[in-house]
């Protein structure tokens, strides 16, 4: 689809859901990819499907929350890819979420600060020199459209995760002339494991049944009536703007939600 081939690729969180469909867009295009996760199993299960599409897949056990071990990812991955030309930030759920204000800790907090907002930083401090160096690279922040529409049962990660909008424009006025994009994408409802943990406790304590609230929820608000898919929707986008045909689209927040977003 998109010239890829032998790009060096760093998708964090990457053993399920979001993580993984992007980890299998790039592979299945030929790049060179590294998934993480903090479950050994999940990460050799993820390995042994990854390398049936291509073989040039790599992982490591990493949490987001910890800097050291973030450190330690990004030497694996120099180290098995030789080098990083691709950067995917994603990041799994606050385990309290959906909670609003009321319900949080100071801890809670300072997990969803570490887990969305300094693991972006640290990572991206870690890779831009090897990028510079080398007069290219990509960084992509996955997010959530719901940072422009903050909810109240989000108000952990929507809180957490808005400064990368911030982060993704200075870093492109910063490092534009060096080669490297910086983007944040909005992502709206995909079918993961994860968003429907998260609506089944939200269910749960309202005392409503799950299919109701993920009717009323997810499917309702997206103007074109459908969920995303990850590969097709999520993916596609990702191999264009880490091709050429990219390089001119810098320091944005991309929506790709479907229309469920009403803000303009």
């Amino acid at each position: 689809m998109f010239p890829v081939q032998g790009k060096r690729v760093l998708v964090t969180s990457s053993t399920e859901g979001i993580g993984r469909g992007v980890a299998e867009t790039f592979a299945s295009n030929g790049a060179i990819v590294t998934i993480t996760s903090r479950s050994g199993e999940k990460l050799e299960r993820a390995l042994h499907y990854l390398r049936r599409i291509n073989p040039a897949v790599y992982g490591t056990q990493s949490d987001m929350t910890n800097l050291d071990s973030l450190n330690s990812l990004v030497s694996y991955a120099l180290h098995v890819m030789g080098g990083i030309d691709i950067l995917v930030v994603n990041s799994g759920n606050p385990p309290r979420e959906p909670v609003t204000f009321s319900g949080t800790e100071i801890q809670d907090w300072e997990h969803a600060i570490r887990l969305y907002l300094l693991s972006a930083v640290s990572l991206t401090k870690l890779v831009i020199p090897n990028m510079v160096s080398r007069g290219w690279g990509r960084i992509f922040f996955l997010s959530s459209w719901t940072v422009r529409e903050p909810q109240s049962i989000l108000v952990l990660a929507d809180v957490s995760r808005s400064p990368l909008l911030q982060l993704a424009k200075i870093l492109s006025r910063d490092y534009g002339k060096h080669g490297i994009t910086v983007n944040t994408i909005l992502m709206g409802s995909f079918p993961t494991e994860g968003a429907r943990r998260t609506l089944s406790r939200y269910a749960e304590s309202k005392g409503l049944p799950f299919d109701q609230v993920w009717k009323e929820r997810v499917l309702d608000p997206i103007s074109v009536g459908r969920i995303g898919d990850v590969k097709r929707d999520l993916g596609s986008l990702l191999l264009f703007l880490s091709s050429d045909m990219g390089s001119y689209i810098t320091g944005t927040g991309i929506l790709v939600d479907g229309g469920t977003s009403s803000a303009v």
